[in-house]
C-alpha cells in the first residue's frame, strides 16, 4: 500500500461531514466517541450518555461541598461539530472531557488516488482564574490536547496549559501554536477557529486509511476559600435584620467564620476556578468543510509520457513559427 504522508501545520481538533471529492471513494459512517470524568472534595460524579444516529454526548458533574463542585461535557457529531468542556473549583477538583472521530476511507476507483484533508479548528480558551491569593500548596490547571493519526501515525498534534500554583502561573504550549500572540502567562489562553489541510497520500484501488482524531481537555483545582464583606447590603434596624449582597454561588456568613479559619463575616466563596473549553458551543454548526476529505486521479506513467510528447511538439511547433 502506498500512503505516502505530508502535513501542512496548523491548528487543533476536528469535527465531521464527509464531503465527496473529485474522483469515487467511499466513506463509511465515521464512529464517534464522547467520555467525560469529575470529582471534587472526595465526591465523584456519576457519568451520563445520550447518543443517536451521527450523535453522541457525554456530561459528568461532581458536587464536593459548598464551594466545591466539578465538571465535565464532550459531544461529536457526524454533521460537523463537536465540543469538549472542562470545569473546576475548590478543594481536590478534576473535571475532564474527550471525543474522538474514526473515519475509513475506501478508494473504490479504478485508478490510484491522491487524498487531502481539510478540517476546522474552532474557538477555545483556557482559565485558570484566582480570586484571592494562594496559598504555597493550592493550584489551578487547565489543558487540551488534540491529534490527527492516518493508519495510526500522527500528522498533527497540539496541545497547550496553564498552572497556577500558589500564585505563580506558568503556561506550556507543544506541537501547532494556535495563537503565537497569546503566551497565556497572565492565566488565560484563547485562539480563534481556522483550519487546516493535511496530506492524506496516495491509495491504489480497493486500498483504504483510517483517519482519527482525538480531543480532550482537563482542568484541575485545589483552593481554599476567602471572605469579603458584600457589596451594599443592610446593617439592620439595631443590628438586627443586616444582609449582605453576595454573588451567585456565593454563601453569607456571620460570626461562624471564626478566626481559626481565616475568614471574616460577610460573603464567603472559592478563591478561584480552572476551566477548558473548544469546539462549538451551539452544536449546531454544520460547516461543510469541518472535516472534508477530497480525492484527485493520480496520472498513469504512459499518461505522464504522452503529456510530454505533446508538450514537446507544441515546443516544436513554436519554434518553427519563429523561424519561419
Amino acid at each position: 500500500m502506498k500512503v505516502r504522508l505530508h502535513t501542512r501545520p496548523t491548528l487543533m481538533a476536528v469535527s465531521l461531514a464527509f464531503w465527496l471529492g473529485h474522483a469515487p471513494f467511499a466513506a463509511a459512517a465515521p464512529v464517534l466517541g464522547a467520555s467525560t470524568s469529575a470529582s471534587s472534595n472526595g465526591s465523584v460524579g456519576v457519568e451520563s450518555t445520550y447518543s443517536y444516529a451521527g450523535y453522541q454526548n457525554s456530561s459528568t458533574y461532581a458536587w464536593g461541598g459548598s464551594y466545591d463542585s466539578a465538571s465535565g461535557y464532550a459531544f461529536s457529531s457526524s454533521s460537523g461539530a463537536y465540543a469538549v468542556s472542562s470545569y473546576a473549583t475548590g478543594y481536590t477538583g478534576s473535571g475532564t472531557a474527550f471525543a474522538s472521530f474514526l473515519n475509513t476511507v475506501v478508494n473504490t476507483s479504478g485508478v490510484a488516488q491522491h487524498y487531502t484533508l481539510s478540517f476546522k479548528i474552532y474557538g477555545g480558551s483556557l482559565s485558570t482564574s484566582a480570586y484571592a491569593t494562594l496559598d504555597p500548596d493550592e493550584y489551578l490547571r487547565s489543558s487540551y490536547s488534540a491529534s490527527i493519526k492516518v493508519n495510526s501515525q500522527q500528522v498533527w498534534f497540539s496541545s497547550a496549559g496553564i498552572d497556577n500554583t500558589g500564585g505563580s502561573t506558568t503556561s506550556t504550549k507543544s506541537g501547532t501554536d494556535l495563537n503565537s500572540g497569546d503566551d497565556g502567562s497572565d492565566g488565560y489562553y484563547s485562539w480563534g477557529s481556522s483550519y487546516v489541510t493535511v496530506d492524506l497520500g496516495i491509495l491504489d484501488p480497493g486500498e483504504s486509511l483510517d483517519v482519527l482524531a482525538e480531543l480532550s481537555d482537563s482542568a484541575l483545582s485545589n483552593v481554599g476559600v476567602y471572605s469579603y464583606s458584600g457589596s451594599g447590603g443592610y446593617d439592620g434596624y439595631g443590628g438586627y435584620g443586616g444582609y449582605n449582597y453576595c454573588g451567585y454561588g456565593e454563601v453569607a456568613t456571620l460570626a461562624a467564620a471564626t478566626a481559626d479559619t481565616g475568614l471574616v463575616e460577610g460573603c464567603v466563596t472559592s478563591k478561584g476556578n480552572a476551566s477548558a473549553f473548544y469546539g462549538d458551543p451551539s452544536e449546531i454548526d454544520a460547516d461543510p468543510l469541518a472535516f472534508a476529505v477530497t480525492a484527485n486521479a493520480v496520472p498513469e506513467p504512459g499518461s505522464l509520457a504522452l503529456l510530454a510528447m505533446a508538450g514537446g511538439a507544441a515546443a516544436l511547433a513554436r519554434r518553427r513559427r519563429r523561424d519561419s
